[in-house]
């Protein structure tokens, strides 16, 4: 039998969208390059929060930042933190952010984006780490902003495609 709704919904797409942004995480570049890689997590995470946010929120946040700690063998919950405050600020201004133009949206995301570096930021301070206040993490965060309009539209198009609300 099938419910009234559900057919035909293609719900396997955030888990691979998902997937690609942790693969786009943990990909090996060079030691230049990397200071410059934007997080694909939070930014795949932030446009699921804004676009689906009854399905996805702070339980996914949680997970992947978890599944992020692992495949990175960083301090365990350090971003799972962080991803779970990006998903819950995320769904919790969702309907204001979707109204706005996607210009727009990406100034959010670079406050998101760079809340998230002040945390990680922090937590190294605390922890004694010697990269605390590498200026590469807040390139990254300005290149995730600018690089938000392109996420947006693929990820719409992706969503739509898999007929998702």
């Amino acid at each position: 039998m099938v419910r009234i709704g559900y057919a035909g919904k293609r719900w396997w797409v955030i888990v691979l969208s998902f997937f690609f942004a942790l693969c786009f995480s943990v990909m090996a570049l060079g030691p230049m390059w990397a200071l410059w890689a934007p997080d694909w997590v939070s930014l795949v995470l932030i446009y699921w929060c804004l676009a689906v946010p009854m399905r996805v929120g702070v339980g996914v946040g949680w997970m992947m930042g978890l599944l992020l700690d692992v495949a990175t063998f960083g301090l365990i919950g350090r971003l799972a933190l962080t991803k779970t405050l990006i998903a819950y600020i995320a769904q919790r201004f969702a309907l204001r952010l979707r109204a706005f133009p996607v210009w727009q949206q990406a100034c959010a995301v670079f406050l998101l984006l760079g809340m998230e570096a002040l945390i990680i930021t922090l937590l190294a301070l605390m922890m004694g780490e010697s990269d605390a206040g590498r200026p590469g993490r807040w390139v990254a965060v300005l290149i995730g902003a600018m690089l938000w309009p392109v996420l947006f539209i693929s990820l719409r198009r992706m969503r739509r495609w898999a007929r998702l609300p």
